[in-house]
């Protein structure tokens, strides 16, 4: 199903609130401010960049059966970084790393809450 913009943005804040506070302690939120608005130009760096890259990307993401796309998504979040103050991820690699965990949460959240419109 697809969400719209305001639900990724949602899930956005709240898998970096939760694995900055609980799985990787290196990334530094100052905040609510912070996490709310890393949350919103996450998404709009997925929206409008990522595509880009992931295209540009797609000879290597088909050579490592999908696992490129890790580093994409990390680069997406040091993006986030560059432009939201109070929002830190130390080095590229804990990018991936958060990214790859972001990931996750997000399948999570998704197939938890399920799609709420009636298929006929």
């Amino acid at each position: 199903m697809k969400r719209s913009f305001g639900w990724k943005v949602v899930v956005n804040a709240a898998g970096l609130y939760l694995i900055s506070t609980y799985l990787v302690q290196s990334v530094q939120i100052d905040g609510p401010l912070a996490v709310i608005v890393a949350g919103l130009i996450l998404g709009i760096v997925n929206a409008l960049i990522r595509p880009v890259f992931f295209i540009l990307s797609l000879p290597f993401t088909l050579i490592t059966l999908g696992l490129f796309t890790f580093i994409v998504n990390g680069f997406m979040l040091k993006v986030t970084d560059w432009l939201v103050p109070g929002f830190s991820i130390p080095g590229f690699w804990t990018a991936v790393w958060v990214s790859i965990l972001m990931s996750l949460f997000s399948t999570i959240v998704n197939a938890l809450v399920g799609d709420s419109r009636k298929h006929y």
